[in-house]
């Protein structure tokens, strides 16, 4: 959760900002870098992650990603050949020169590694909403933490440090990919498409054998499991509505998850299925965790400027003004719920205020 006494003017006077080319000085060094990921990483995190790595291998250094929690099935694919990547596991950091996350808006987001904050050398984000805690790279206008990425490999190609490295490219156009729901989301930007274009050109015309943009788009949304039909399915059978059907919610308990047999990473996205509904201004999705009971994490998406990172902020979490997430303490879903909607819907009536 976030400190009650934070406050954003005490953050920037305690943590510098670190610009693009010192990041590209640590890397041009050649260094041992361990990169820390969040909790539940989406395919921005952990292609972020993995081209960061790429890169300080493709400059003469060595890098290690760890992840909090396993990776969904379906990002996987991004590991290829990184095989040694950690997974909610404790990892010596004396073997390291130099630690920094990538795609983290918060300690909390760190999960089990949070403990290593105060070694963490900077953090590279996208996220408006947050904590920081070490150096920052930020940029909020990025529709990714890939696109950051991408500013780093331009620099260091421009520098001739490496002549090309596709593999980190592709890993950033996955990256780019997500988190603008293949440039449908309103987070994508001209500077987003003009990117895309070099980053298919470099990947495209690589001769490495490795894929091209049409695979990596058919590995992220392409193919889903049977089990994913079935969490859509039950996503839709208890979704609920609030404010006139503006605001959209799908609940999902552990024993619903156990009565279908499904995991937590099986569900996937499931806040897009209220999304999607006509008329719905804001989409959340609600799940109850396995390792605590009480704790429920809640995911939003909305469809319009409604900033939803604001009350995710006011329950610790944090994003972006339409896509945010946090975790809110409970007895039972319905309490959870109740509290939960009564944030949201706040929200949606103070946006629909000032839209008449």
């Amino acid at each position: 959760m976030f400190d009650e006494q934070y406050t954003p003017a005490a953050e920037e006077e305690q943590f510098p900002v670190i610009t693009m080319e010192e990041i590209c000085d640590i890397i041009e060094d050649a260094p041992r870098m361990l990169i820390l990921t969040h909790v539940n990483p989406d395919g921005d995190c952990i292609g972020s992650a993995f081209a960061l790595k790429l890169m300080v291998e493709a400059a003469g250094g060595s890098a290690r990603c760890v992840c909090p929690s396993e990776l969904p099935k379906r990002l996987r694919f991004l590991m290829s050949g990184q095989e040694d990547t950690l997974f909610g596991e404790d990892e010596p950091t004396d073997d390291y020169d130099v630690i920094c996350s990538v795609d983290v808006a918060s300690p909390m987001q760190l999960g089990d590694h949070a403990r290593l904050i105060d070694q963490v050398d900077f953090m590279i984000d996208h996220h408006g909403v947050g904590t920081r805690f070490a150096p920052y790279l930020l940029d909020e206008s990025a529709s990714a933490s890939g696109e950051i990425l991408y500013d780093v490999y331009a620099t260091l190609n421009a520098r001739r440090v490496f002549d090309s490295c596709p593999d980190a490219a592709r890993r950033i156009y996955a990256a780019m990919v997500s988190d603008t729901g293949s440039f449908k989301f309103s987070n994508t930007t001209p500077k987003t498409h003009l990117i895309a274009a070099d980053l298919v050109n470099i990947i495209n015309t690589a001769e490495d054998g490795g894929m091209d943009t049409s695979d990596v788009c058919r590995s992220l949304f392409g193919q889903r499991t049977l089990k994913e039909l079935t969490a859509q399915m039950i996503a839709i059978q208890n979704l609920h509505f609030y404010e006139e059907g503006s605001l959209g919610v799908v609940v999902f308990t552990q024993q619903m998850l156990s009565d279908a047999g499904l995991t937590e990473e099986e569900i996937g996205n499931v806040v897009d299925t209220p999304r999607g509904v006509e008329g719905v201004l804001v989409g959340l999705s609600i799940r109850q965790t396995a390792a605590d009971p009480r704790m429920y994490k809640v995911s939003s998406r909305a469809n319009v400027e409604c900033d939803v990172s604001a009350v995710c902020a006011s329950f610790g979490g944090g994003g972006h003004v339409r896509a945010a997430g946090c975790t809110v303490e409970a007895d039972s879903m319905e309490e959870a719920e109740n509290m939960v909607i009564g944030a949201f819907a706040d929200a949606v009536r103070a946006y629909k205020e000032s839209k008449k």
